[in-house]
């Protein structure tokens, strides 16, 4: 209402967003299109460059109801909530350091992004069902968008926007997106790279003073965008580099920054010494999560060049581990003399679509001619997964599994093992082949299996069991050649044994439970009391609930019919053996709790066919935030979980923990993002009960 009143707004941004380091989110209203009065747009012209300086991302509303996909219409209400909780969860997902897993996993092997070049977004929204399939993210290149967008910053952000609203109902390779302490996941979240190519760069950006300072400003757009993947040149002013990079790193961590260089207009071949100086370059300092280099070919010769300067790179950098730590690279060379460096090339490589009007860089192929020319080269080596068990008729992991390679456009397959013992398995051809590429474990087998892999990982043996195991294989010459274990005199490959269920408990309790809560004391004051999970089964499925209760920093009780197996959890995870499930006996074993007993969760590791079911007093109103985890997958409704929701309480089934711990397994075994959205929907469609 007055100047008073702006003052204090500003003042209390500036506190929450400088001092108390919150997140704070500007909803930018265009003053026209949202149809705000003339005071209010006036109001809003002279706050936003303080709206600005004292929020981390922005939105922005345009109220022109939009229609991306006339099958599947979303209201205007729907779009704003998606961009919004596509910010916080982008804002609030752990940030990733350089060399991280993470970053290798995003920009995983024979994952492709398309370019679009469109001069505005909603051009490509009759053809989003076309272009989302193939492509693990799309790239928005902000130097081909109109000149009347790119003026306009409301314009820029909200093409952006636009292009991940334009995509949800189609993607289908994207990884989920959570939040973190929270039930919130986001499924339809299709990644985006954020991108200003320069003239020089083999763009269309205007490269003279002004226009790298319009780059530059597009570039901090993005990053209010929540873009997954930020593309920065390294070729320009260092001074505003390093700022750019400072506020990255700062305020927008779970952005990941790609270091590129393009060479365009050159007449005399660049050297292997030249293309490695480029790479590390890229890097940015130690600063950039991936590198980038694109050479344009003088022969016929440097249709390779990139590709090895990839390799010599990452060499260097293992001779210098003390100084510098690998990081994803993409070389590429341009024109039709440089298309085998796309089939060459490992992690996101840039493709294009026959359904668009141009390609953004000559010499793109389209994502499936990439996957056909790397298949008959033999670049990608067709491989075969298994399930290693017995009686497993019942298992949905070969759906799951295949459906994930098809929707990722590999040539893998997912068999069926049946062996009543680990020796028949592995005196079988599938394993002995050198098209082996792992196995999913399940009972009885996840013991017996251990002396057969080479390595375990930490969880495998804290846990004691392998759930998983991946056949890593290393060609002769390679770096990796001496770490094979076994193989034929060209090829070796390593075992490696990891465990997953305990990901598959620890993923969804983490996202419905509060591990700790505060209790009020007499005096006033409140003590934070840690969580309690009660542990039903004891046998190895439960070691992995064990496992992911210590990950959530709970106290935890057994309770099995057999208490001997019990003790031996204790032994090795922590807790307390409950001889029964008596009232009094559990009230015992919880003595910071006086008046009733309050469980965080329950997890029943037993058979479906125990039909068990817990105490009524359990169920009581005080236990109104309790967690129900069934692991069994079939059937859908257990006795036990049917209890859990006639009390209303939060249910968490196995089919859940089965889709998440292969979720998993899949990045493992591909070394990029699993298809979560697919994965999920082959599960429930195995798994939910037939209502015909």
């Amino acid at each position: 209402e007055d100047d008073d009143d702006e003052e204090g707004t500003l003042e209390i941004l500036n506190h929450l967003h400088n001092n108390r380091n919150c997140l704070v989110v500007y909803i930018n209203v265009d003053p026209i299109k949202g149809n705000l009065t003339p005071r209010d747009a006036a109001l809003q012209q002279t706050l936003e460059p303080d709206l600005i300086k004292y929020s981390d991302y922005e939105i922005v509303v345009m109220d022109d109801a939009r229609v991306y996909d006339k099958k599947s219409p979303r209201n205007w209400e729907d779009t704003i909530v998606f961009s919004l909780l596509h910010a916080v969860c982008h804002a609030k997902a752990p940030r990733v350091t350089v060399g991280a897993p993470e970053t290798f996993t995003t920009l995983g092997r024979e994952t492709s992004f398309l370019s679009l070049s469109f001069g505005d977004v909603m051009d490509a929204a009759p053809l989003a069902s076309k272009l989302c399939g193939d492509v693990d993210a799309m790239e928005l290149r902000t130097d081909l968008l109109n000149a009347d967008i790119t003026s306009d910053r409301r314009e820029v952000l909200y093409q952006l926007q636009t292009l991940r609203e334009m995509c949800r109902a189609h993607v289908t390779r994207a990884p989920a997106v959570p939040l973190p302490n929270s039930e919130l996941l986001l499924e339809d979240v299709m990644p985006v790279v954020y991108t200003v190519r320069t003239a020089h760069q083999a763009g269309s950006w205007p490269d003279d003073e002004e226009g790298i300072e319009g780059m530059f400003e597009l570039l901090r757009l993005g990053l209010r965008g929540s873009v997954t993947v930020l593309d920065v040149e390294s070729a320009w002013d260092p001074t505003q580099t390093d700022e750019l990079l400072t506020l990255a790193q700062e305020r927008y961590g779970s952005t990941l920054v790609l270091g590129s260089h393009h060479v365009v207009g050159n007449t005399e071949p660049t050297s292997l010494e030249e293309a490695t100086e480029l790479f590390a370059k890229c890097g940015l300092k130690g600063r950039a999560h991936a590198a980038k280099v694109v050479l344009s070919p003088v022969t016929e010769e440097d249709g390779s060049l990139a590709h090895e300067a990839s390799r010599q790179r990452d060499a260097d950098i293992a001779a210098n581990s003390k100084e510098e730590v690998l990081i994803p690279n993409i070389s590429l060379v341009l024109q039709e003399m440089g298309q085998q460096s796309r089939v060459l090339n490992e992690r996101f490589t840039p493709v294009t679509h026959e359904a668009l009007p141009f390609v953004a860089a000559p010499g793109q192929l389209s994502a499936r001619e990439l996957m056909t020319r790397k298949i008959s080269q033999r670049l990608i080596t067709p491989r075969r997964y298994t399930i290693l068990g017995h009686m497993i008729d019942y298992s949905v992991s070969p759906q799951m599994h295949n459906a994930a390679f098809e929707a990722c456009n590999l040539p893998h397959s997912f068999v069926r093992s049946d062996f009543e013992t680990v020796e028949e398995f592995v005196g079988a051809e599938l394993f002995r082949s050198d098209t082996f590429g792992g196995a999913s474990v399940t009972i009885p087998h996840k013991q017996d299996i251990i002396p057969y892999v080479n390595i375990l990982s930490d969880s495998a043996k804290a846990i004691g069991s392998v759930n998983t195991v991946n056949a890593v294989y290393h060609e002769k010459g390679s770096a990796s050649w001496n770490e094979g274990n076994d193989g034929d005199a060209t090829k070796r490959r390593t075992l490696y044994g990891d465990n997953t269920d305990w990901i598959g408990i620890y993923n969804p309790l983490s996202q419905s439970i509060a591990t700790a809560t505060s209790t009020r004391n007499n005096d006033g004051t409140t003590t934070a009391t840690r969580g309690t999970i009660l542990i039903l089964g004891a046998g190895g499925t439960a070691r992995a609930a064990a496992y992911a209760a210590q990950k959530l920093n709970c106290d935890i009780l057994y309770y099995n019919r057999t208490p001997a197996k019990a003790h031996k959890l204790a032994t090795v995870f922590g807790g307390t053996v409950l001889p029964s499930l008596e009232e009094t006996v559990v009230q015992s074993a919880m003595p910071y709790l006086t008046d009733r007993i309050l469980l965080t969760a329950v997890i029943s590791t037993l058979p479906a066919a125990a039909e068990f079911t817990l105490p009524d007093y359990l169920l009581v109103e005080g236990n109104a935030d309790m967690v129900v985890f069934d692991v069994n997958y079939k059937p859908f409704i257990t006795p036990l979980l049917q209890q859990a929701e006639d009390a209303n309480l939060k249910v968490v089934r196995g089919s859940k923990m089965l889709w998440t711990q292969g979720v998993k397994q899949f990045e493992m075994w591909m070394e990029r993002n699993a298809p979560y959205r697919i994965m999920k929907s082959v599960v429930l469609e195995n798994c939910l009960p037939d209502t015909k």
